[in-house]
């Protein structure tokens, strides 16, 4: 581990000249919606400069640059975006997502940019817990959990997602790829399939609505994936919500997770 400021962008020149890595796969942001919406500077600093200070320093090593960027660069009035749909994100997280997208072509137009909605468990238990470790955490200890009906997505578990970001590596895969699940769903039904494939109580999620969420920042209401390129040019085979959650549910007991 090697831990850097991805803001300083002399520290992470530093570090990536000193690994020589063969390729940068850029994960790290700020991805809490409503604290982007807050606090937009922050946001800005790490989703969008600290991007550029990344993509420089893949640039200056001869690095290739996977850069992982969101489905919420789109604004959810139709659903199913392709890649050739034009980004009008709603909210500070996703400008900030679609700009740190701009950074990368601009400086490395061969980099390879992948536009998801993952879910897993989290590294440790003191990081903020994905949707699907939320759901789970929740209905274990028997509360209701409020689910939206109107906001849909195309969720792709992390092992399906890593197997697809290094097929798409070793296929010298370059440009924006749509890379989610092939299903696309409601958060409600994303909750409950959980439930089910885990053995917990489906009744304590109650359907709702985003409108009466009282959320402080704007939220698409469907960005669903269109994934046909990707899949069009894998072997590795996208996962419908039921076939991913079962990997979700069998990864619980090999990183040993509570439960």
């Amino acid at each position: 581990m090697v831990p850097l400021d991805i803001r300083n962008r002399q520290e992470v020149m530093s570090a990536i000249s000193g690994i020589k890595p063969a390729v940068v796969i850029h994960t790290a942001a700020v991805v809490n919606v409503d604290y982007c919406e807050e606090h937009p500077e922050e946001a800005w600093d790490t989703n969008v400069t600290g991007t550029e200070n990344v993509a420089l320093s893949a640039k200056e090593a001869g690095a290739r640059l996977i850069y992982i960027s969101t489905d919420s660069v789109f604004d959810g009035e139709k659903g199913m975006y392709a890649e050739t749909d034009t980004p009008h994100p709603v909210n500070t997280y996703g400008r900030s997502k679609l700009e740190g997208e701009g950074k990368v072509q601009k400086c490395l137009p061969d980099a390879l940019i992948v536009r998801t909605a993952f879910y897993g468990w989290s590294p440790n238990q003191s990081n903020r817990p994905s949707l699907s470790e939320w759901v789970v955490t929740n209905l274990r200890q028997g509360k209701i959990l409020n689910m939206f009906t109107d906001v849909f997505f195309s969720p792709i578990f992390t092992s399906n997602l890593s197997a697809v970001i290094t097929e798409l590596y070793d296929k010298d895969g370059t440009g924006i790829y749509h890379v989610g699940g092939r299903e696309r769903c409601s958060k409600f039904a994303f909750g409950q399939a959980i439930a089910a494939a885990f053995g917990l109580d489906e009744s304590l999620i109650r359907p709702c609505s985003i409108a009466d969420a009282g959320l402080k920042a704007p939220r698409p209401k469907d960005i669903s994936l269109d994934v046909a390129k990707v899949a069009g040019v894998l072997k590795n085979r996208l996962l419908d919500v039921k076939e991913g959650i079962a990997l979700f549910k069998a990864a619980q007991d090999l990183r040993m997770v509570p439960g």
